[in-house]
């Protein structure tokens, strides 16, 4: 009976991942799929409220623009976009910028000035929290349960 090869030591789950990711050929989309994320910091708050990316496609970033003047605008500033988009990227991922007209989304812009509202809480909540609470022995970690509770309640939407 042969005898099976000895198994390397233990590698990070981390490395094993991304050589999957790699394999499969989805580390690539990944890193395009990080446009969404890094373009209202490459382009400004003022362009991406008027301009927000739709696709990208062997290396072609199709973006949606609110008007023809600011599409216009735009073109100026193509190969400033790409250029710092890829930078951010870590490498070639948009080789050009396609624009065209189309509906751009809103975004909320959420500030820390105006925080939400609070609903108070009811009583038959309060003792609800208590008693979920209670079963908790750390009187550390039941009171931060219980804060927790609180805090989730009182900016719930429901």
């Amino acid at each position: 009976m042969a005898k099976r090869p000895r198994m390397p030591f233990p590698r990070p789950l981390s490395g094993l991942i991304q050589e999957s990711l790699h394999g499969l050929g989805l580390a690539e989309r990944l890193r395009e799929a990080e446009i969404w994320r890094v373009w209202p910091d490459v382009v400004g708050e003022t362009v991406a409220a008027r301009a927000q990316p739709l696709r990208i496609i062997n290396g072609t970033l199709t973006v949606a623009v609110s008007s023809a003047p600011w599409i216009q605008e735009l073109r100026f500033m193509t190969g400033m976009i790409k250029d710092k988009l890829n930078n951010n990227l870590g490498g070639e991922v948009v080789s050009e910028i396609l624009l065209k007209a189309g509906k751009v989304q809103k975004t909320d812009n959420y500030t820390d000035t105006d925080p939400p509202q609070k609903k108070p809480l009811t009583a038959e909540q309060l003792a609800w929290i208590d008693e979920q609470a209670s079963a908790i022995t750390d009187p550390e970690a039941r009171e931060a349960f219980a804060d927790l509770m609180k805090a989730s309640l009182e900016h719930s939407r429901l």
